[in-house]
């Protein structure tokens, strides 16, 4: 069984772990990382995840992510969860922290809620979607989506798949990804 580490509205402990379904049943504040893996010429890698999974099955996500453990960092969990979902060993310099940022949200469908403080980051890669060996546990499908794709998919009506209901939180981060790769330079 998965614990999570428990937190307030403003990310500080309350120095309790809590089972992961129970977590999201009663709707503790918890930690969870989003990676974003961008080339440098076919866009953002968004994945279709699992049926299987408690939160959104089979609904398109533009990050890689997961939850924290109760004694895990943010990079750690960063760089533990594309090796997991992604298959790939990436060395912690390599992932660019952006920032950390709140989410309240609720899977309708399954009746649970997810109230997260995701700590952001970008990761560059060269690879091919089709090189990444996923974890079918957590992932159906990946492909790459041009950034004017997505921010459009995003803001459709009528997108060209099922998203994840966060759509107003994703093109926040898409903005603030972009500042970051402004600032970046």
């Amino acid at each position: 069984m998965e614990y999570l580490a428990t937190f307030d509205q403003l990310n500080q402990p309350l120095f309790q772990n809590l089972s992961r379904r129970e977590v999201h049943k009663i709707g503790y504040w918890h930690r969870t990382v989003q990676i974003y893996v961008l080339h440098p010429e076919k866009g953002y890698l968004c994945h279709r995840r699992s049926s299987s999974k408690d939160l959104f099955p089979s609904l398109w996500d533009i990050s890689i992510g997961g939850h924290l453990g109760p004694e895990e960092t943010y990079l750690d969990c960063a760089v533990r969860e594309l090796s997991e979902e992604l298959g790939i060993a990436v060395q912690p310099e390599k992932l660019e922290f952006v920032k950390v940022v709140t989410i309240d949200g609720k899977d309708e469908k399954a009746g649970l809620l997810d109230r997260e403080h995701a700590g952001i980051f970008l990761y560059h890669t060269s690879l091919n979607a089709e090189d990444f060996t996923v974890q079918q546990e957590e992932v159906e499908e990946v492909e790459y989506l041009s950034m004017p794709k997505l921010r459009a998919d995003l803001q459709s009506t009528s997108p060209s798949r099922n998203y994840i209901p966060l759509q107003e939180h994703f093109l926040h981060i898409l903005s603030l990804l972009e500042e970051h790769q402004n600032r970046a330079g």
